[in-house]
């Protein structure tokens, strides 16, 4: 998570319990802005609150939410089994690419598609590179190389797996989706989507985004992009790296303001709001959640229900 700055930082495990009640969508419900919304959830983390009895619920609430940003899943761990409850459920996933041998990712992939026919929609390469710089084969990145379009270990890498995905019958279909913000034109024609992580600060005016967003994919050569991450934390305090804290009523006011001005943009595909739950902690990274660490709705869930519902 990051606004072209930022740091990895890791989560504790909990156990919380609540009761949502579901939103059972009518069979012959028309196509609505919901299916141009995701939420970013982590069901390969076994031991964190990104559990099926916890997250269809709250996807549920969320107006029957039924897309999902994660890592690719790894077969014979016990995330995979949260991946295929979810599956089971309807959700659908747009996977980002860890580092890893590209056969071994495209070997999973192909079997969780196989088992869950439909269940991918897109692809993305590595999650904000240009912090968490790669090592691949012989060459290593430098931090923040991505960012100066020295990248050469992760743009191989993105090279690799696209030559084995396009010729894979099972995912060659499944739009591809560049890393975020960085290095837009080299991606070019390895892609079908442009890519940006996007944080504003509480007083940004709600439509600013715009002129960087068509910036970035006249960049990319692409008519169309995802963001792939947008948020609204209200943990912290003013000297957040990525963006000051805000209440539970401003990121409901906020965020429901950045979604209605994102779904008016006919270029963004895609948004994957950051992130679905909350976690224990009063930090900044723990509070950009949709729901609170004990798995109650934060104000913001009743604001977006009410646009893509």
């Amino acid at each position: 998570m990051s606004d072209r700055s930022g740091a990895a930082f890791t989560r504790r495990q909990f156990l919380a319990a609540a009761a949502v009640v579901p939103f059972v969508r009518p069979a012959n419900a028309i196509p609505s802005l919901l299916d141009r919304v995701m939420v970013q959830g982590r069901p390969q983390d076994t031991g964190s609150p990104y559990k099926v009895r916890n997250i269809m619920p709250a996807l549920d609430a969320l107006g029957g939410l039924r897309r999902m940003r994660c890592r690719a899943p790894f077969s014979g761990t016990p995330g995979w089994q949260s991946y295929e409850g979810l599956a089971n459920e309807g959700v659908r996933f747009c996977f980002t690419l860890p580092i890893k041998d590209p056969t071994v990712l495209v070997d999973d992939m192909v079997a969780f598609v196989r088992l869950h026919p439909g269940s991918i929609f897109a692809i993305e390469f590595p999650n904000e590179p240009d912090l968490n710089p790669v090592s691949y084969k012989s060459m290593k990145d430098v931090r923040l190389g991505a960012r100066e379009g020295d990248a050469p270990a992760l743009m191989a890498f993105c090279r690799d797996i696209t030559q084995i995905l396009s010729q894979t019958e099972e995912l060659k279909e499944i739009p591809r989706v560049s890393f975020n913000d960085w290095m837009q034109a080299e991606q070019s024609d390895l892609v079908a989507y442009a890519n940006s992580h996007i944080y504003p600060k509480p007083t940004t005016p709600v439509d600013a985004w715009l002129p960087g967003w068509r910036a970035l994919l006249a960049e990319s050569g692409h008519k169309q992009g995802m963001i792939t991450e947008w948020g609204r934390t209200t943990g912290g305090d003013a000297s957040n790296p990525v963006a000051p804290p805000v209440s539970l009523d401003q990121q409901a006011e906020l965020l429901s303001a950045d979604l209605r001005s994102i779904l008016a943009e006919p270029t963004v595909a895609t948004v994957s709001l950051y992130e679905l739950l909350s976690w224990p902690g009063d930090s900044e990274q723990n509070n950009f959640g949709l729901f609170n660490a004990d798995l109650s709705p934060r104000p913001v869930v009743d604001a977006i229900r009410a646009i893509v519902s």
